[in-house]
C-alpha cells in the first residue's frame, strides 16, 4: 500500500540515483544568482597579490619571488588555489576590479560545492546509503556561516573543501589498497598543505594507519612489503606536489621552516569580543574555539555528530582491536582525531586565534563525517516509525538552517544558533569582522547622492578604518565608483552597528539615515554628515595661516596641531596631488608603538597616504589634513614621494608634548591687542576666550575663573539658566 504507482517508479528511481547531482545543480544555480550580493573581505586583495606574485614567477615575468614585494604574512600561505584563480582571471581577460572579484567569488563557491560532493562520495562509500550521503552533503553545504564565507573567503573555505577531498582520497586509498591510490592520496594532501600548512596533519594519520596495516599483514603472514610500497608512493607524491605547487620553495627551501615558525603563532595581534569581554592573544580563554563552534553551527549538525561519536564508540567496543583494521570504524576514529586533536593542540599551544573559529573551519569536514555516522545510527533504528521520525527530525533541523540563511542573506556569516540569546548580541560577540557589509552601505550611499563624487569615512570600534570602504568600492560597477574615503570632511559616515560615539566625536543619533539589522541588532549604519569639503578645507587653510608653520619643505608649510598634521601650499597644481606622502611617527614612549610595528623591528609607525584621500585643491591652494595617533609623539618625519623619482622632499618636525598647542596659541595672538587687560591679557577670537599672562606662577593656578556669558537674544539662554532666574549663562572654570 505504501508503494509508489508503477508510472512514477522510474522517475523516483532516477531522482534517487541522481539526487546528489540534482541538489548540486540547484546549489550552483542559486550561487550563480546571488554571488554578486557579497562584498570584498579583508584577505581577498592580499591573497590575490600573493597569487599574482607566484604566477609572475612561474611564467618567468619576475626573476625573484621571496622578496618582500607582497604582504609579509600572506606570502607564507601556499598558492595551490590562488594561482588557478589568477590563471582563470587571465584566460577570461578580466581587467576591471569588479569582474575580477566577482569571478573569484564564484569560483571559490563552486569549489565549496565540490567539497560538498566529496562529502557525499565519502559518506556513500562508507555506508552505501544514498539517503545518509545526501543528508551529510546537505549538512556540509547548509552551514550558514561557511556558506557565506564560500563566496568571499579564498583562504579558509578552499582549505575546508580541500580537506574534505583529502579525507575522501584517504578513505579511497585504504579501500582500494593500491600504490596508485596512495599516490593520488599523497597528491591531494600535498595540495591541501599548500593551501595551508596545517594540512600536513594528515601525513602522520595516513602513515599511522599504514603502520597498522603492516602490523596486521605481518600478523596474518602476508608481510609488510605492500604497506611499505604504499607509504613510499604516498610520501613521494606528497613531496612532489607540495614542492611543485609552491614556487616559494623552488629557490628558497628554507622558506618552509620560516613558514612553520611564523604561522605557528601567527604574528597578527587582533583583539576580539568574546562573551562580552575584549580578549587578545596570548590571553584567549581555553574554550575560545569550542564555544565559537558551539554557538555558530546548526544544532542539527552538532547533535548528529554527537550521536555519531556515541555510535562509533559502541561499534569499537563491540569489535575492540579489530576496529583498528581497515574498516569504517577506523576511518571514524580518524575523523574523530581530525576533529579533536587540532582543537586540543590550539588550546595546549595557546595559538593566536581571532575572528571566531575561522582558522579552524576545516574541522567541519570531520564533523560532517561523524554526523554521517550519526545518520547511519538512525538508519539502524529497528522500528520503522521511529526511524522515519528520526530522519524527519534531522531534515527539519536542516530546513531550519535554510530558513535562517534566507532571512540573513547576504549576511549568513553573522549566523548564531538557537543556543545564543540574541538580546545584546553585538555587546557580547564579534560581528562583521570582514566588513563585507560595506558593499551594501556604499550602494545605499550612491542611491542617496546619485550625482558627483561622494566623500565618506568608515568608523570601526571608535577609529577610522577605511580599508573596508576602499576594498568594497572595487566591486561597485565601474561607472558608479563615486564614493571615496575622506576622513576629514565626509558627507556620509559608515559605522559598525549604531555606535553613539566614534573616537572623540559625538554624533547625534538622529543623523542615522540607514542601517542594516541582523537579529534586531544594527550591523552597519550610515550617518548623514553632508558638508562642503572645499569650504571646510578653506576654513582649515585660513586657520593655519594665522600662525607660523612648524616646518616647510617642497613648497608645503606644515602645522602640527593636537592630533593632526596639516600641509598647506599657496600655489598648487595637479603634480602636487601625485605620488604619496610619507609619514613616520616616532612615539615619545616606545611602548606606545603598535605591536605590528614592533614585530617588524621598526622604531616608528608608518602612516603613508595619498593626496586623494586627505587633501583638496581650491583656488590654486592645497590643503592636506592627516590624523596622528593619540599617543605622545617625539617627532615625525614626512615627505612627498613618487614611484619613478623616489623622494622629492622630506622634513622632520619635533613635538613639544601638550605644550605645543599653547605655544601655537601664543604665536597667533602676539600681533593682536588684548580685549581686556588685568593681571591676564584676555583675547576673544572665533568663539574662543584666551587668557595670557607673561609672568605666571603657581598662585595663578589656584582658585577659579568666573565667566558669565550674556546672550544678545535672551531666548538663546539655556533653559536651566532661565529657570534659575539668571540673565546670563555661568561658565566658571579652573586653571
Amino acid at each position: 500500500m505504501n508503494k509508489l504507482p508503477r508510472s512514477l517508479t522510474p522517475t523516483a528511481n532516477f531522482l534517487a540515483r541522481h539526487s546528489a547531482i540534482i541538489v548540486l545543480a540547484v546549489f550552483a544555480v542559486v550561487g550563480a544568482a546571488i554571488f554578486d550580493d557579497y562584498g570584498v573581505a579583508h584577505d581577498d586583495p592580499l591573497q590575490r597579490i600573493n597569487g599574482y606574485a607566484s604566477f609572475n614567477y612561474i611564467m618567468g615575468y619576475e626573476d625573484e619571488l621571496s622578496g618582500y614585494r607582497y604582504p609579509s604574512i600572506e606570502r607564507f600561505y601556499g598558492v595551490a588555489f590562488e594561482v588557478p584563480l589568477i590563471v582563470a582571471e587571465r584566460l577570461l581577460g578580466l581587467e576591471d576590479s569588479r569582474d575580477i572579484y566577482l569571478a573569484r567569488h564564484l569560483i571559490t563557491h563552486l569549489f565549496f560545492l565540490a567539497g560538498g560532493f566529496f562529502a557525499w562520495l565519502l559518506a556513500h562509500r562508507l555506508f552505501g546509503s544514498r539517503l545518509v550521503a545526501l543528508l551529510a552533503m546537505l549538512l556540509f553545504l547548509l552551514h550558514p556561516r561557511l556558506y557565506a564565507h564560500s563566496f568571499f573567503n579564498t583562504k579558509d573555505l578552499p582549505f575546508l573543501s580541500a580537506f574534505t577531498l583529502a579525507l575522501y582520497l584517504t578513505h579511497r586509498a585504504f579501500r582500494r589498497d593500491s600504490v596508485w591510490a596512495f599516490a593520488l592520496c599523497g597528491a591531494g594532501v600535498g595540495l591541501l598543505a599548500n593551501i595551508r600548512i596545517m594540512g600536513v596533519m594528515l601525513i602522520p594519520a595516513v602513515l599511522g594507519m599504514l603502520a597498522l596495516d603492516a602490523f596486521y599483514a605481518v600478523k596474518h603472514g602476508r608481510g609488510a612489503k605492500h604497506a611499505l610500497a604504499n607509504s613510499s608512493a604516498f610520501l613521494t607524491a606528497f613531496v612532489a606536489v607540495f614542492y611543485a605547487a609552491w614556487p616559494l620553495l623552488w629557490r628558497h627551501p628554507q622558506g618552509l621552516i620560516e613558514t612553520l615558525g611564523t604561522l605557528s603563532q601567527h604574528p597578527v595581534h587582533n583583539a576580539t569580543l568574546f562573551r562580552g569581554e575584549v580578549v587578545q592573544w596570548p590571553n584567549l580563554p581555553w574554550d575560545y574555539v569550542p564555544t565559537w563552534i558551539l554557538i555558530t553551527t546548526p544544532p542539527v549538525a552538532l547533535a548528529l555528530a554527537a550521536l555519531g561519536i556515541g555510535w562509533l564508540a559502541r561499534l569499537c567496543a563491540a569489535r575492540r582491536l579489530a576496529s583498528f583494521e581497515n574498516s569504517p570504524e577506523r576511518f571514524g576514529l580518524l575523523a574523530l582525531a581530525c576533529l579533536t586533536l587540532p582543537a586540543a593542540a590550539a588550546i595546549a599551544l595557546n595559538s593566536n586565534l581571532y575572528n571566531g573559529w575561522r582558522h579552524m573551519y576545516f574541522l567541519y569536514a570531520p564533523t560532517c563525517v561523524l554526523a554521517a555516522f550519526g545518520l547511519r545510527a538512525l538508519a539502524d533504528v529497528p522500528r520503522p516509525n521511529l526511524r522515519a521520525a528520526a530522519f524527519a527530525l534531522a531534515a527539519l533541523g536542516i530546513a531550519a538552517a535554510v530558513v535562517q540563511m534566507v532571512r540573513l542573506h547576504p549576511y549568513q556569516s553573522e549566523y548564531f544558533s538557537l543556543l545564543v540569546d540574541k538580546n545584546g548580541l553585538a555587546d557580547r560577540w564579534e560581528m562583521d569582522y570582514w566588513r563585507v557589509s560595506r558593499k551594501e552601505a556604499l550602494e545605499t550611499i550612491l542611491e542617496m547622492q546619485p550625482n558627483g563624487r561622494v566623500a565618506a569615512v568608515d568608523f570601526v570600534n571608535g577609529g577610522v578604518k577605511n580599508s573596508g570602504l576602499i576594498r568594497n568600492a572595487r566591486i561597485i560597477p565601474k561607472d558608479d565608483r563615486r564614493v571615496y574615503a575622506n576622513p576629514n570632511f565626509p558627507s556620509f559616515i559608515i559605522v559598525s552597528g549604531d555606535q553613539r560615539r566614534q573616537g572623540d566625536v559625538e554624533y547625534d543619533m538622529r543623523s542615522i539615515i540607514w542601517k542594516r539589522e541582523i537579529y534586531g541588532v544594527p550591523l552597519v549604519s550610515i550617518l548623514d554628515s553632508r558638508v562642503d569639503p572645499e569650504a571646510a578645507h578653506r576654513a582649515i587653510y585660513m586657520a593655519a595661516r594665522t600662525s607660523r608653520p612648524d616646518a616647510s619643505a617642497g613648497g608645503f608649510d606644515m602645522y602640527a596641531d593636537g592630533g593632526k598634521l596639516t600641509y598647506v601650499k599657496e600655489y598648487c597644481g595637479e603634480e602636487d596631488a601625485r605620488g604619496r606622502f610619507g609619514l613616520s611617527v616616532f612615539p615619545a614612549d616606545p611602548s606606545d608603538l603598535p605591536q605590528t610595528a614592533r614585530d617588524a623591528g621598526a622604531e616608528h609607525e608608518s602612516l603613508n597616504f595619498g593626496f586623494e584621500r586627505y587633501g583638496a585643491i581650491f583656488g590654486g591652494k592645497c590643503v592636506i589634513i592627516r590624523d596622528l595617533p593619540d599617543y605622545s609623539i617625539s617627532h615625525v618625519e614626512t615627505g612627498q614621494w613618487t614611484e619613478s623619482e623616489g623622494g622629492l622632499w622630506s622634513v622632520e618636525i619635533l613635538f613639544d608634548g601638550y605644550y605645543e598647542r599653547y605655544r601655537r596659541a601664543l604665536a597667533s595672538l602676539s600681533s593682536e591687542q588684548p580685549a581686556m587687560r588685568s593681571d591676564f591679557d584676555v583675547y576673544l577670537e572665533d568663539g574662543a576666550l584666551t587668557y595670557v599672562k607673561e609672568g605666571c606662577a603657581e598662585d595663578d593656578t589656584r582658585g577659579r575663573f568666573f565667566l558669565s556669558v550674556f546672550p544678545s537674544d535672551p531666548d538663546d539662554l539655556p533653559q536651566t539658566a532661565r529657570d534659575a532666574g539668571f540673565a546670563h549663562e555661568p561658565l566658571n572654570f579652573d586653571f
